[in-house]
């Protein structure tokens, strides 16, 4: 007599081993989308602080906020996806100035590498649980 379908034993053991193999990809591919939504928001900063530079070249002094660098538009940026809000900080507009990526929406979660930071010297930092510095 044929045989037909599949028996309980062998269905079982299939979706053990899909489990498996979830409950190792996922982790993986989580951090895989934190790394790219980190991304987003080191590019804007970069380009924010060229924007500073070229403000810089024009006024004698840094802008003292986005809305003062970038024309119309708020003191706190978000970035095009809405993972991060960027805001600029400066203890003396004409000397210096930092900008500051934190996370926001689904990317708060990010713990591996929270807060994006470039200052005038275009220092580049990035904090995690740890303290330890984690742009690449």
């Amino acid at each position: 007599m044929k045989k037909n379908g599949f028996t309980l034993i062998e269905l079982l053991v299939t979706i053990a081993i899909l489990g498996i193999l979830v409950g190792v990809a996922y982790p993986s591919y989580v951090s895989y989308v934190q790394d790219s939504r980190r991304s987003e928001a080191q590019a804007k900063l970069i380009d924010l602080a060229n924007r500073q530079e070229m403000y810089y070249l024009d006024h004698h002094k840094y802008a003292s906020g986005l809305n003062a660098l970038l024309g119309d538009g708020p003191d706190k940026l978000l970035t095009e996806n809405k993972y991060y809000e960027i805001e600029t900080s400066s203890s003396k507009a004409t000397v210096d100035f930092t900008l500051t990526a934190t996370p926001k929406n689904q990317q708060a979660g990010d713990t591996d590498c929270a807060f994006l930071a470039i200052n005038h010297e275009l220092t580049k930092t990035a904090t995690n649980a740890n303290g330890t510095n984690c742009w690449n």
